[in-house]
């Protein structure tokens, strides 16, 4: 692109501050909604991230600061705590020679210091729409003289339920001031948001002939769900990451896996939404100083989580769309270099890896996992553990027959209780009845059997000699 940052005619301290950071050369949304935003003109900038968004609302904000205000200039609205802490360092850098004031609201920090320092000059104020409507709620916050007012990733803003708080906070901005909205889709609900707040806005997209980078190797292995864990560690082992990042759906499944990579001997900590933010920073710093080798996290937290060095994203599990696919992907592959991103795949997931592909343009190639010694020892575990699963439900089927035998031999035990606990009289006459009952059946028995012996030729039991009827028999020959 034959266009520099020096074209755009911003103040010498704004492009020592570009210089700074080794910008070379303006991004296509850099290059198409500056130049606009300069004008004063209400934009959408609907591109992806690793895109240069944030330099591209953050620039021209810088330039139309007047220094000499006290009031608060512009306010960015963003979803995450993260993306608030990461915009507001960015502004530090680029306007450090501005001497600027930027302040983040977020979740999880001291209030009393947030509104310390909102007693003092702030000319930026970066936050997500729950801290900054509390503020507003204090009044200790007011937007009255704001000129410019940024929406971005208004996309994941919404879908994370802030549209009423999104809503009230511009409806406490001057009508005049100047809104800039940065989404990588336009759903309808965003559609609606910049319909109702926005004067007129030329709608940039930006379309990359591939969305992912291209020096990011994108991988897919397909594996069983109860063997994911294995896999993983297999994994690790023959890839060898500097960094990783490993992205699981669930606060709980990020744990889970955290835990299992620690008993392994794995340096790893786990990235979720319900951390402190102190204990985040925390983190976040040991992980860019390579305290630690593997940050296992969710989307939300990680959500423009930028760390140079990463060399492996892994997808533990599969995301459900295809924006966060593209913002997993790209937490490696950073500034030049080259990245490997690999996805564990359950057999019925393999259509949305086609998805993802399609949406990209991007080649995600298939391998076979060349199964390690954690697979082979979790084979023969399972293995183990199925074959005592049955002999267990062996055990409990006897157990449950025994019980509907006891169960069914209840009524006579409980007959035999009572009888026993009855008067001694009626136990003799009970004896005296049993006894009568046993005479009449032997002396039954006795004549049934008389009976048949007589009928077989036989003598009765008991009586020695030749059988009646032999010597007649014997005479008559």
């Amino acid at each position: 692109m034959d266009q520099s940052f020096a074209s755009f005619g911003f103040k010498p301290e704004v492009l020592q501050g570009i210089k700074d950071l080794y910008y070379k050369e303006p991004t296509p949304i850099q290059a198409e909604a500056i130049p606009l935003i300069l004008q004063g003109k209400d934009v959408i900038g609907q591109a992806q991230t690793g895109t240069g968004k944030t330099a591209a609302f953050v620039l021209p904000i810088l330039q139309k600061l007047d220094m000499g205000k006290r009031d608060i200039q512009a306010l960015i609205l963003t979803p995450t705590r993260e993306l608030s802490i990461q915009i507001a360092k960015e502004i530090e850098k680029l306007g450090k020679h501005l001497n600027v004031n930027v302040l983040s609201l977020h979740g999880g920090t001291d209030i009393e210091r947030q509104l310390s320092k909102l007693k003092q000059t702030v000319h930026i104020v970066v936050g997500t729409p729950g801290r900054v409507l509390d503020h507003m709620q204090r009044a200790s916050l007011h937007f009255g003289r704001i000129s410019m007012l940024v929406l971005d990733e208004a996309d994941k803003m919404l879908e994370m339920g802030f549209l009423e708080d999104v809503e009230q906070i511009i409806e406490s901005t001057p009508q005049t001031r100047q809104v800039l909205l940065f989404s990588a889709t336009m759903p309808d609900q965003v559609k609606k948001l910049a319909q109702r707040f926005m004067n007129q806005p030329p709608h940039l997209k930006i379309e990359q002939k591939q969305k992912t980078v291209e020096n990011i190797k994108q991988i897919y292995i397909t594996v069983n769900q109860t063997e994911k864990m294995d896999a993983l560690l297999d994994l690790l082992e023959q890839q060898k990451p500097y960094l990783a990042i490993i992205f699981a759906n669930t606060q709980q499944r990020v744990q889970v896996l955290t835990a299992k990579l620690q008993e392994q001997g794995y340096a790893a900590q786990a990235l979720y939404g319900d951390l402190s933010q102190k204990k985040r920073e925390q983190l976040m710093k040991a992980f860019r100083d390579i305290k630690f080798q593997y940050l296992v996290a969710t989307d939300i937290a990680a959500r423009g989580l930028d760390v140079e060095g990463v060399t492996h994203v892994f997808n533990y599990d599969v995301p459900n769309d295809v924006e966060s696919y593209i913002h997993r992907v790209g937490r490696t592959g950073r500034a030049g270099q080259s990245g490997k991103a690999i996805s564990l795949v359950s057999p019925r997931q393999k259509s949305l890896i086609a998805r993802f592909a399609k949406a990209t343009r991007a080649d995600i190639e298939e391998q076979l996992l060349v199964v390690g010694r954690h697979m082979d020892e979790g084979r023969q575990q399972r293995a183990k553990e199925r074959e005592n699963y049955f002999a267990e439900l062996r055990q409990e089927k006897m157990k449950e027959l025994a019980k509907q035998q006891k169960e069914k031999e209840a009524p006579l035990q409980q007959a035999l209780k009572k009888n026993a606990k009855v008067k001694p009289g009626y136990k003799k006459k009970l004896a005296k009845e049993v006894e009568q009952w046993q005479n009449q059946y032997e002396q039954k028995k006795k004549r049934e059997e008389a009976k048949a012996a007589r009928k077989a030729g036989h003598r009765p039991p008991g009586k020695k000699g030749t059988r009646p009827g032999n010597a007649s028999r014997q005479g008559n020959r």
